[in-house]
């Protein structure tokens, strides 16, 4: 079972969010963990050989870079500490666009770096047990998804066990190792032979190494004391690893030259211990690579999943996405599908160790330069909402500078890797083009800061912003009262729901006579509710299994049609769906359409399974154009035809008594039917044509719709009965038709 989520107070559309189970411990070994892998225990020989002792600085050029990110990155933790990091942070700066691009750069990132990781675990067990490298990385990947599925805690808990094992591992290795350190051997810093393009070459594969930190922010809205927690895991973890790294890549260039044959292999640390310490040394780096690989691939299939998932919350990927397991609380599809792109990277590139980092590094390098940018935008925007509680220090210099070197790194990557990452972010593009744009209302603070072009007004724009993100989603409401009739309203609700991409709003009065007191019947109706499943119950949970947003509310009342009233004003939907069983002019309905100044629907269901074919009588007035536009809503979610039909009062064919009575019928039926498919024209349905002529209005629908599933009516002026949606007209067509009957009020 599902249950939808938001997480976002910016928001609304559902009262689940990620419960913060995080500590700073878990947090920041979410990122050491992640980077410690590929810098220490995969990438060193491979560098090092071919940049020569130069590679330290390398580390540290990328270690640089990582901080100024890092900092910046804390602000917008802080001010933004949802489930999501950058991607989060640059769709409230830029918009839905570069969000949509960026967010799929991050989660993609993240998917190369996990089988990035996954193959140096291959390695490390490789040289142990005779079996493929790949093999066992896909083995690794799986138990990792599962692993995440079960929820954040038990990953976050088993990361603490994995960093303190691995850095324990290096500590013994560095310690061990600094005194038989050849300063003769990291001479010259730059060998001749290589030159600097050695440590241009090598910085970019390097970068992979220090995504970790960027993962702390995706996980942010499950960390706890994020404006305390969030800077000091962010910063600090980078600060930690490039110290390690540099520490560590620096005792290895001293005992082995840059130009050693045994230099340049995935498993150069292991051997490095094993002359040092003999087996015992071989053991526990070994023992240290498989934990750090196996930490940092844990580490990224965890925050990628909660990237797809905060993307899926926005409609920015597929609307699947954005589901919390009812057990186990985890956004488990985003998991599965992280987890098994990364199984699919694995097996068509599992060879190919260095692209797969650059790729991943190149597509991180981007996102953060984006958000060196998201930094100085939001601190501009000075929107309401955001307010982190760390601030960059040096600002502006400190996003300035991270900006050029993101800039700087990715100018040396190689062809191959820009290739394939432009060729991602083309594709997003188009993807967002063609699919998302029409489905999002997300608005980016740059967009304010470029329609406003001064500072002073955008207090007034963040505040429209975060109304407009709590109401992104449209609602349509559904009283429910009769389990005879809620049936079918949540058909027609769910249905609406997906064509119209609404939020349903699921209302439920218990009235009570007015000798009662409010409060018994409050703990009446809990009791009961306890005690099994009410109707409000059963339909929030038949709206959930459809994937539908949902908002259940329950009110103890002794008006029923205030009260419902009054949710309607809580909630401001745009429709309200209620549904008939007697006369359209019973007291609830009735107190509920005349007062409500909204558009209204009322159904009276005589059976809506398998509905095939919609009736739509056809006159003037914005009653008949929702009527049409709804039809065209409901056809294209049940695959069924549309007929719009128009009834004109008078003798029909048969009554005529010359040729020119035929003729000025026909004239007359053209007319009619001119007129209906303009209307079909001006809504954008699509429906076949028939008119009628008949001087029983009534009976003419009845007639017709004998061949329909469902009659969908749209009060007109033009028609004789005035007001007759709410009048005898609709009670003989719903008594005596065999269809369903859906009256349309609309609001306008």
């Amino acid at each position: 079972m599902d249950e939808k989520t938001n997480g976002d107070p910016l928001n609304g559309d559902s009262s689940t969010k990620l419960a913060r189970e995080l500590g700073l411990g878990a947090a920041m070994s979410i990122g050491i963990g992640t980077m410690i892998c590929a810098g220490i225990f995969v990438l060193p020989g491979i560098a090092a050989a071919k940049a020569g002792p130069v590679v330290v600085l390398s580390f540290g050029l990328c270690g640089f870079v990582a901080v100024l990110i890092a900092l910046c990155m804390s602000e917008l933790s802080t001010g933004m500490p949802l489930a999501g990091g950058g991607y989060l942070f640059i769709v409230r700066a830029f918009g839905p666009m570069l969000g949509s691009v960026m967010g799929w750069c991050l989660w993609l990132s993240l998917i190369f770096a996990s089988a990035f990781y996954m193959i140096g675990f291959g390695y490390y067990i490789a040289d142990v047990l005779p079996i493929s490298h790949v093999w066992l990385a896909l083995g690794m990947t799986g138990l990792l998804t599962g692993l995440n599925f079960i929820g954040a805690k038990e990953a976050g808990g088993t990361q603490n066990v994995i960093v303190a094992g691995l850095l324990i591992a290096l500590i013994v290795f560095f310690v061990r190792a600094i005194f038989d350190v050849d300063m003769d051997k990291v001479q010259p810093l730059i060998p001749p032979e290589i030159g600097i393009s050695g440590f241009l070459v090598v910085t970019p594969v390097l970068f992979v190494t220090f995504m970790g930190f960027a993962e702390i922010a995706a996980v942010s809205e499950e960390i706890k004391n994020p404006d305390r927690n969030l800077p000091l895991a962010v910063v600090g973890s980078v600060i930690i690893v490039t110290v390690v790294y540099c520490a560590v890549e620096f005792c290895v260039v001293g005992l082995l030259r840059y130009d050693d044959p045994a230099m340049a292999t995935e498993t150069v640390l292991m051997e490095l211990a094993r002359v040092l310490m003999g087996k015992t040394g071989y053991t526990i780096i070994l023992c240290g690579g498989i934990l750090a690989t196996v930490s940092s691939a844990n580490a990224s299939i965890m925050a990628a999943s909660r990237i797809s998932f905060a993307m899926g919350r926005d409609r920015l990927m597929p609307d699947w996405f954005n589901q919390i397991h009812r057990r186990f609380r985890t956004p488990y599809r985003s998991i599965v599908v992280t987890g098994g792109l990364t199984m699919v990277l694995l097996v068509l590139l599992g060879s190919h160790l260095e692209l797969i980092a650059e790729a991943g590094a190149f597509l991180s390098l981007l996102l953060y330069a984006f958000i060196s940018l998201a930094c100085m935008v939001m601190r501009h925007a000075k929107l309401e909402w955001y307010k982190p509680s760390f601030k960059t220090p040096l600002y502006p210099v400190v996003p300035i500078i991270g900006l050029l070197g993101c800039i700087f790194v990715m100018s040396l990557t190689s062809r191959p890797t820009v290739m394939i990452g432009l060729g991602i972010v083309i594709a997003t593009l188009i993807w967002y083009v063609l699919f998302l744009r029409k489905h999002t209302n997300l608005v980016g603070a740059s967009d304010q800061l470029l329609k406003e072009k001064v500072i002073k007004p955008l207090v007034v724009k963040a505040e429209a912003y975060a109304a407009a993100r709590r109401d992104a989603f449209p609602v349509i409401m559904l009283p429910l009262a009769n389990p005879a009739t809620h049936g079918a309203l949540l058909k027609v609700g769910i249905a609406l729901a997906k064509a119209r991409q609404a939020r349903l709003s699921l209302a439920h009065v218990v009235g009570v006579p007015v000798q009662t007191p409010l409060e018994a019947g409050r703990q009446a109706f809990e009791k009961t509710r306890r005690e099994q499943e009410t109707l409000l119950d059963s339909a929030t949970r038949q709206v959930a299994e459809q994937g539908i947003r949902a908002r259940a509310n329950a009110l103890v009342a002794h008006d029923v049609p205030s009260a419902l009233l009054n949710i309607a004003d809580l909630e401001q939907p745009e429709l309200i769906l209620l549904g008939w069983r007697g006369d359209v002019r019973g007291k609830n309905v009735t107190g509920v359409v005349k007062a409500a100044n909204r558009s209204v629907l009322v159904l009276k269901d005589n059976g809506l399974d398998g509905v095939k074919r919609i009736l739509v009588p056809v006159g003037r007035g914005p009653h008949a154009k929702l009527g049409l536009k709804l039809a065209g809503q409901l056809a294209e979610q049940w695959g069924a035809q549309i007929t719009a039909m128009t009834v004109q009062v008078g003798q029909g064919h048969a009554q005529a008594k010359s040729d020119f009575d035929h003729e000025s019928l026909d004239l007359f039926e053209n007319l009619a039917g001119d007129y209906v498919r303009h209307a079909l024209r001006e809504t954008g349905v699509t429906a076949d044509v028939s008119v009628v002529i008949n001087t029983d209005i009534a009976q003419a629908i009845i007639d017709t719709a004998q061949e329909h599933d469902l009659v969908i009516i749209g009060a007109s002026e033009e028609w004789a009965v005035r007001q007759w949606l709410f009048g005898s007209l609709p009670d003989r067509v719903a008594n005596g038709a065999e269809a369903s009957v859906l009256m349309v009020r609309s609001g306008v």
